[in-house]
């Protein structure tokens, strides 16, 4: 068994560098210091060296990852019997701060099919380890699956592309091969924002959208941010909450990790970070029910009228330059941006034939070629697209990277207009 004292942040596969990028920015802002750069662990996880104070403000204010882990222990063990042994054995030597007396516990366990046990079983063995290990310290500890108060995950740690190997030069230990047993320290996944009302359909998922954003490289106070085919609001949501760096957490919902001793000294929600930020966010969609949708997603969000986003219904081939401007005046004043960004999730995959899918890209970019002097970002399933979108853009891709969004795998293109 071996001590792990790592805060792991976990996203989409391809996410890396956009996660150390935002989580590098929060806490120059937040904490007044760099961050060394983290171990990388395949495209989708950071790993840091665990400190309170840098978990909080991830569980609080990362919005491209969706987990955020206290990697505690790491066992290689090969059977239940000596895991159960040395989980015992850690816990009960373990004055960290992630448990006391009274508390409930609950255990998850992924991607174990190399153990030889079943997932059933590793839960049950994990759990008596805690309970019983807990107790020779005299703290009492039971569980309870559905409202814990500390969510335990376990995960296999299976050799592979990526993984360092033990002993790797990092400022954080490494997890051996085997079982990673950490602290879910949200409880629960980042991107599940609990602000929407309603999605509408095949929406994209919250902290995708955050990624979009940093993948486009938007800057909020000299840019504009149009997304011409909105939907129930995702990407504009995301926008204005991420331009003010707005914590993810609204009341009553509140992250776990509040609840741990070894967090009480933590500052906790600080509200927006850059609260003086004026976004210029710009929603359009042609469908009256999903633009319903997306202002009840706002609200629900916190976002009031005056911190946008601005909502436009109209068909987004016709949609002029002219016209954006002139709702950036009316939302920024005159020395509002003038160019920005377009960001969109336009249809694709199983939501539409190729007919349909080669007339509504050939639209978008005939307007994209309007835009000069503008960004266009869009994510796409559909890799054959991509020539359409170059021919009425005029010139291929600037920016072409693999990015899922949840089973679909997509790509991200941007263009320079």
């Amino acid at each position: 068994m071996t001590r792990l004292d790592t805060l792991r942040v976990v996203g989409s596969p391809e996410t890396n560098k956009v996660m150390a990028g935002e989580l590098r920015r929060l806490a120059t802002r937040a904490l007044g210091r760099r961050l060394t750069e983290p171990r990388k662990v395949g495209t989708g996880t950071l790993l840091y060296p665990f400190d309170p104070e840098l978990a909080d403000l991830a569980v609080r204010y990362q919005r491209t990852a969706t987990r955020v882990l206290w990697d505690l222990y790491g066992s290689e063990a090969p059977r239940l019997e000596p895991l159960y042994a040395e989980i015992t054995a850690d816990v009960a030597a373990d004055d960290r701060g992630w448990l006391w007396d009274g508390a409930t516990i609950s255990v998850e366990v992924r991607n174990v099919e190399s153990f030889a046990a079943g997932e059933r079983q590793i839960v049950g063995t994990i759990k008596n380890a805690i309970i019983d290990g807990a107790l020779a310290r005299g703290l009492r500890s039971e569980v309870d699956a559905e409202h814990a108060d500390v969510s335990i995950m376990v995960r296999g740690s299976p050799a592979g592309p990526g993984r360092p190997a033990a002993g790797a030069a990092t400022g954080a230990a490494p997890a051996p091969e085997g079982l990673t047993v950490s602290v879910d320290l949200a409880g629960a996944s980042l991107s599940q924002r609990g602000w929407r009302v309603d999605h509408g359909v095949a929406p994209l998922r919250e902290h995708l959208a955050a990624v979009l954003l940093m993948l486009g490289r938007w800057d909020v106070r000299r840019e504009i941010l149009l997304d011409p085919t909105c939907g129930a609001g995702t990407i504009p949501i995301e926008a204005a909450l991420m331009g003010r760096a707005a914590p993810l957490w609204q009341e009553p919902r509140r992250p776990a990790c509040q609840r741990l001793p070894a967090f009480h000294d933590a500052a906790g929600d600080r509200g927006p970070l850059f609260a003086d930020a004026r976004p210029v966010v710009i929603g359009n969609d042609q469908d009256l029910a999903a633009l319903i949708m997306a202002k009840q997603n706002a609200t629900a969000a916190g976002l009031s009228v005056a911190q946008g986003p601005v909502w436009r219904r109209g068909d987004f081939a016709a949609l002029r330059p002219r016209d954006i401007a002139d709702l950036a005046v009316d939302v920024a004043g005159p020395d509002a941006p003038q160019t920005g960004l377009i960001l969109g999730n336009p249809p694709y995959g199983e939501r539409m034939d190729e007919i349909d899918a080669r007339l509504i890209y050939g639209e978008l970019g005939d307007m994209c070629r309007r835009f000069r002097g503008w960004r266009a970002a869009f994510i796409v399933a559909n890799r054959e697209m991509e020539p359409i979108f170059g021919n009425a853009v005029g010139a291929p891709p600037r920016l072409k990277k693999p990015l899922s969004n949840g089973p679909l795998r997509g790509y991200f293109l941007m263009w320079e207009l």
